[in-house]
């Protein structure tokens, strides 16, 4: 009997620590309303109810790490037992309503795809920091504000970024510098022009790449490469040609070329503009 007090009495305090939910509770009325409304899922009482939900996770947390290290803390080996149970059965219940909240709040709400050009540009930079460090290697950057995204797949740029740094990176000297500029670029027919221009007329996004150093045996009478010839082409280094390849799969261009009196390359990329607004869904892990 008197087991049965002190269990009666823990159910007390535990239903008053994670009190069942009411069916006409205000908070849950209004979530109600919030999952069935019409506002876009990426207002800021959406982004401001996943916060709540991630916060109420964290502070979750902190009580399972209590409850872990109590264990065995009562001297009551009964008491104690039942202690962990409850809080354990509580705790999993409240767990469970929260991951399925964040989750649903997640796949309902969308994020704007922006700023990528540059993000992948201070990507390939940090993936590539050691190798700069070691040639003392100084970095520039100028980038365009509000740049827009382009078509070429992530994962595609990425890759032409990372070969192209890596090249700059072969034939710089030691306390040298790399700088990467952005910008939006139109490409159009010129007044009087007969033919069309070299790639497509529209909308570009423009990254230039400059760097100390060259391949000298690369002719300087030609110091820029804009659409070369196939005999031309070859002039080219393998890893260049492999990049030039990419940047055109993606319907867009790259020029190359060299000052030999300052003893700097420049290698531009274009890419065409997306017209329309990119959006995603925010992983649920």
């Amino acid at each position: 009997m008197e087991n049965n007090s002190i269990f009666n009495a823990q159910n007390d305090l535990f239903h008053s620590i994670f009190p069942q939910p009411d069916k006409e509770d205000p908070v849950s009325l209004e979530f109600k309303k919030l999952m069935i409304s019409n506002e876009p899922h990426g207002s800021f009482k959406f982004s401001l109810l996943i916060e709540l939900v991630q916060r109420i996770d964290h502070s979750l947390e902190s009580i399972k790490y209590f409850t872990r290290i109590s264990q065995g803390k009562f001297r009551d080996k009964t008491f104690d037992d039942h202690f962990q149970h409850i809080f354990n059965e509580e705790i999993g219940k409240v767990d469970l309503v929260l991951s399925s909240v964040l989750n649903y709040l997640k796949v309902n709400s969308t994020e704007t795809k922006i700023n990528t050009v540059h993000a992948l540009i201070e990507n390939v930079l940090k993936k590539n920091q050691t190798q700069m460090d070691e040639k003392k290697i100084r970095v520039f950057k100028k980038f365009k504000e509000d740049l827009p995204e382009t078509i070429t797949p992530d994962e595609h740029l990425k890759y032409i970024l990372d070969s192209t740094l890596k090249y700059a990176i072969r034939w710089m000297p030691v306390n040298g510098g790399v700088g990467f500029m952005t910008r939006l670029f139109i490409n159009q027919r010129q007044p009087g022009e007969v033919s069309a221009p070299s790639f497509g007329e529209g909308k570009y996004i423009e990254i230039s790449i400059l760097f100390d150093g060259y391949r000298k045996t690369i002719e300087q009478s030609e110091p820029i490469l804009k659409d070369p010839s196939p005999e031309k082409k070859e002039t080219l280094d393998f890893e260049l040609r492999l990049i030039d390849e990419m940047v055109k799969k993606n319907q867009g261009m790259m020029e190359f070329g060299i000052d030999g009196q300052k003893g700097r390359t420049l290698i531009t990329l274009r890419f065409p503009v997306e017209r329309r607004k990119i959006v995603y869904y925010p992983s649920i892990n």
